[in-house]
């Protein structure tokens, strides 16, 4: 699919796995999609995004993870297979079936490794990815991230306040990196020719270019509705704050006329900043969370410093899979 309607390209591979039944073949969608913001499953658009930008569709993929920006300038790649092809534990997927897209890298002279869902290059993530069961066949979407334009995403975040938004395009920018920022961006005919020879190779596929069957067609008008976000929600999929990477998370929260912003790097708080105490320098508190009340401290009195030592843990959001 070329520069494509994002719901017909979200709709599409959904179809396609709705239809499959065990025995078929494997099938990989591609997509340049036009631009949208792409929210996770379980994320709705009312808490997740800025509600003064409405110039670009909104699209709830039926895949997990947080909210991107999509555009033509990723290469959108969707394996489905029946879910005898992938590794009986899930977590086992995205190794399974991102290994094509690492070798594309590797050949590009794109050093990249693969950590749980997600591509790195030098200390920064290129690529995430996303997976569900749809039907009987098992799902994994990932992109070859060529641009990203971070001012895009980050204008479309909804956030609590103008420091929120300020902290959130340097911890993309820092945290975050794209193909063009290593490496003359190749053309989709390349892409397309590599990761066929790469997937031939990890799987033994010969590759068929074909259409939707009928049952297909049918499954992907009927995702289509699927696909509308919930506006209705409440909570936020990352309490307070937001997803930067597996490792990085952004947290605000208000106290009354007070607030804590924090943004964690693993088990580290890598940068904070208080109403309380504005002068304080923002890297004082790169520590474990239990030296918090003694390092704060130095700049506030007792009381304070327990009180505020006790705001800003119940702000920090960490990987619950790396506690």
């Amino acid at each position: 699919m070329g520069c494509c309607d994002p719901w017909d390209y979200h709709a599409t591979y959904a179809g396609v796995a709705e239809a499959m039944q065990p025995g078929d073949l494997p099938a990989v969608v591609w997509g340049r999609p036009q631009p949208h913001v792409c929210l996770g499953q379980h994320q709705s658009a009312s808490v997740e995004l800025n509600a003064a930008y409405a110039d670009v569709p909104i699209v709830r993929r039926p895949l997990g993870g947080g909210g991107v920006w999509v555009d033509p300038d990723q290469a959108c790649v969707v394996l489905v297979a029946p879910l005898d092809f992938f590794p009986f534990r899930s977590a086992g997927w995205y190794a399974h079936a991102l290994q094509p897209m690492v070798q594309v890298y590797h050949e590009a002279g794109l050093p990249v490794t693969l950590t749980a869902q997600d591509i790195w290059l030098h200390g920064s993530k290129l690529a995430g990815s996303g997976a569900a069961t749809i039907g009987r066949a098992g799902v994994v979407g990932s992109s070859f991230m060529l641009d990203f334009p971070v001012e895009q995403f980050a204008g479309r975040v909804a956030v609590p306040s103008g420091g929120f938004r300020q902290w959130l395009i340097e911890a993309l920018r820092a945290s975050l990196t794209c193909w063009s920022q290593h490496a003359s961006v190749p053309d989709w005919e390349w892409l397309s020719m590599v990761y066929r020879r790469a997937a031939n190779g990890q799987f033994g596929w010969r590759w068929e270019q074909s259409r939707l069957r009928e049952d297909e067609r049918a499954a992907r008008d009927d995702w289509r509705a699927e696909l509308i976000p919930d506006h209705e929600g409440s909570a936020r999929m990352v309490p307070h704050g937001i997803k930067i990477n597996a490792a990085c998370y952004l947290t605000e929260r208000q106290y009354g006329i007070d607030w804590v912003r924090v943004l964690t790097q693993g088990r580290r708080l890598a940068r904070v900043a208080l109403s309380a105490a504005p002068g304080l320098p923002e890297t004082l508190l790169a520590a474990e969370p239990r030296s918090i009340a003694a390092e704060l401290a130095i700049h506030l009195d007792s009381a304070a410093a327990h009180l505020w030592a006790q705001r800003i843990t119940e702000t920090a959001y960490f990987n619950p899979e790396a506690i």
